[in-house]
């Protein structure tokens, strides 16, 4: 679990303790992680298309393990750019899992949907003809419902990558790095010392969308108020000299953005004469950023994300099995297969229902603590991060369970 107090994964295949939620015997999926949500990596985290450019050749499909229960893997390895090279990153953290999880009784049935819905309808109809009882994937948004027309008929349960909420649904459950799960941390948190009115700027697209309804919304729980919400394109100035003359009411501000947009944003207000060194700044898990780290004015920023080390174990253990480094995504995939293998030894027939998916202590994994909701999103237990010079460095904690 995340926090300052983790523990460091074992290098090998070692049963994990007991997961949280789970019956005795469970295995806890491993330790915990930083994160960097992938806001552009693959040209939109909302959007169903990779970057462009040509694909490659489609992947033949491929079965691993050799256990009883069959589980479908749809990912676009051959799709062009940034979402082929994270897709073969997922699909060796998926193996990876496998190989470190001792004598699971699962077979990876791994297809390459190449980016598209049309692809992922046609690896989840193989999946499912192979006996899959569950899939895990896709990787975009725009190809979940495809795959979901197939499964919801047969009663079948996905897992998918995507980080759009509005893809979730009843048997579609989301493992990614949702902004709702960093926004309600890092607002609940600066309520807790003392931090009642808020200021924001996000972007004006399909993140800064969500940010701004889970943002007002958790405000709101919490008895705060929102005293400037503005949002940007390609002009910040405007917003910002709008933002920067609130600021004497805010006692927080927050500036949800990836690593480069969030420094020129913060520069933006500083030539609108804004002093941030005498407000609270608060972040996404996307301020995990060099850029961040390394910006003067951003110092002491408050962001929500798990602890770094997880991942760090983690992507030791890849480089060492790979060779190279994981993109950031691959915990998902770790997470998805040692997840399936811990129910498939644990929870008999009832191993991928809704009800066991949706356990409401949840489950532990690489990225920490994590519960997947019945409306198909999910909650994930963070630490709140500082910012420094030389990276981050937790000052809260995740929490140990989830409350009710």
């Amino acid at each position: 679990m995340e926090g300052p107090h983790h523990r460091k994964s074992p290098p090998s295949g070692t049963t994990r303790r007991t997961a949280l939620g789970l019956i005795v015997g469970a295995p806890l999926l491993t330790a915990c992680s930083g994160v960097q949500q992938s806001l552009s990596q693959f040209s939109s985290p909302f959007g169903g298309n990779q970057e462009g450019g040509p694909a490659g050749p489609q992947q033949q499909p491929q079965a691993v393990g050799t256990g009883q229960v069959k589980i479908g893997l749809i990912l676009p390895l051959s799709a062009s750019g940034n979402a082929g090279l994270a897709a073969q990153s997922m699909r060796n953290a998926a193996e990876m899992a496998l190989a470190e999880f001792q004598n699971p009784n699962i077979q990876l049935l791994i297809k390459d949907d190449g980016g598209s819905p049309q692809g992922a309808s046609q690896g989840a109809q193989q999946a499912l003809s192979e006996g899959a009882e569950i899939i895990l994937g896709p990787l975009f948004a725009g190809s979940v419902p495809a795959v979901a027309q197939l499964t919801r008929p047969r009663g079948t349960s996905v897992i998918a990558f995507s980080t759009d909420s509005s893809v979730a649904g009843r048997g579609v459950y989301l493992l990614s790095f949702l902004p709702e799960s960093d926004i309600n941390r890092i607002v609940d948190y600066s309520a807790g010392i003392g931090k009642r009115s808020f200021a924001a700027m996000v972007p004006d697209n399909a993140y800064g969308n969500v940010v701004e309804a889970a943002f007002k919304q958790a405000v709101g729980r919490k008895n705060g108020r929102v005293v400037a919400f503005e949002k940007y394109g390609a002009d910040r100035a405007t917003p910002a000299r709008t933002v920067a003359q609130a600021l004497g009411q805010a006692d927080a501000l927050l500036i949800a953005d990836d690593g480069d947009s969030v420094v020129a944003t913060a520069d933006a207000l500083t030539a609108a004469g804004a002093n941030l060194r005498n407000i609270q700044l608060l972040g996404t898990g996307l301020w995990d950023n060099p850029r961040v780290f390394a910006s003067p004015v951003l110092q002491g920023g408050l962001y929500a994300a798990p602890d770094p080390s997880g991942f760090r174990s983690f992507a030791g253990r890849y480089r060492g099995k790979y060779g190279g480094e994981p993109v950031r995504t691959a915990t998902l995939a770790y997470d998805a297969v040692a997840l399936m293998a811990a129910l498939a030894r644990t929870q008999g027939a009832q191993r991928f229902a809704p009800e066991t998916l949706t356990n409401p202590s949840g489950f532990a994994g690489i990225d920490g603590l994590f519960r997947f909701r019945s409306d198909g999103t999910n909650e994930r237990g963070l630490a709140v991060m500082k910012v420094a010079s030389g990276g981050s460095t937790p000052v809260a904690g995740s929490p140990k369970s989830f409350g009710a």
